[in-house]
């Protein structure tokens, strides 16, 4: 998460000693105080340098109010929220890798938060959250795994996934298979999707270096979760934000 301390004493020194050469009351100096450290907060959130999410500290204390910081050297610190644009970068960037032929599968990529399905604007997600971006096609499991050949690399989520927590510090980033309930993917079809027969391990493998190759013949699988009426398991990357 990103950090913006506001230490009085820098900040607000010429204010300060005109209010103090006036008698100015310590409340009305911590008044002063909070207005600016307002202000700050509000023209970074404006010019986008910050999130409109964001928890504040007052000497330490979570959700104290500004009037309350310590005149003797304390500060008010407001923490920005990573996750909303985290979340933002990571679902146009694995829409940027997806294949392209219909577009219903760069179509497919949705945003659920805690469960839900999350259609507003990324950016009030709310700290504390779990994110998961999800692409809801039926054959999402093969790309990802690579058992569908395509033009583009597969592996899309966990290319994805490797690349966040070095764009935003601290958010935690895995891939794991989910499965859904309830909704239409991009062409209409039921999600989640109910396997019709067994799953066919295709036998590909693909590697960054090596490219496509075939690892065994297919033939139909065996496990049981790609069994007849099993419902698929969608490839998703899951956010969470650490809060300090």
């Amino acid at each position: 998460m990103a950090r913006s301390a506001v230490r009085w004493s820098t900040i607000m020194r010429e204010q300060l000693t005109l209010q103090v050469s006036g008698g100015a009351s310590t409340q009305g100096l911590q008044a002063a105080v909070a207005r600016q450290s307002r202000l700050i907060r509000d023209t970074a959130i404006q010019q986008g340098r910050a999130s409109p999410v964001f928890l504040t500290k007052v000497d330490g204390k979570r959700n104290a109010a500004e009037e309350t910081v310590n005149l003797a050297g304390g500060t008010i610190t407001y923490v920005f929220s990573q996750l909303a644009q985290a979340a933002n970068w990571a679902l146009d960037e694995c829409r940027k890798r997806s294949p392209v032929r219909s577009g219903a599968f760069r179509r497919s990529w949705a945003v659920l938060v805690d469960g839900k399905l999350w259609d507003t604007a990324p950016a009030t997600i709310p700290m504390g959250s779990e994110v998961w971006i999800v692409n809801t096609m039926p054959y999402a499991r093969k790309i990802e795994v690579g058992g569908q050949k395509i033009k583009t690399d597969p592996q899309i989520v966990e290319a994805v996934r490797q690349i966040v927590p070095r764009r935003f510090n601290g958010i935690t980033a895995q891939r794991a298979f989910k499965p859904l309930a309830g909704g239409r993917d991009a062409r209409g079809g039921p999600v989640p999707y109910i396997l019709k027969g067994a799953g066919i391990a295709s036998g590909l493998s693909w590697t960054r270096k090596g490219g496509w190759a075939r690892k065994h013949t297919s033939y139909v699988s065996e496990r049981a979760d790609r069994q007849a009426g099993e419902q698929v398991l969608y490839p998703t990357l899951i956010l969470t934000e650490r809060i300090t």
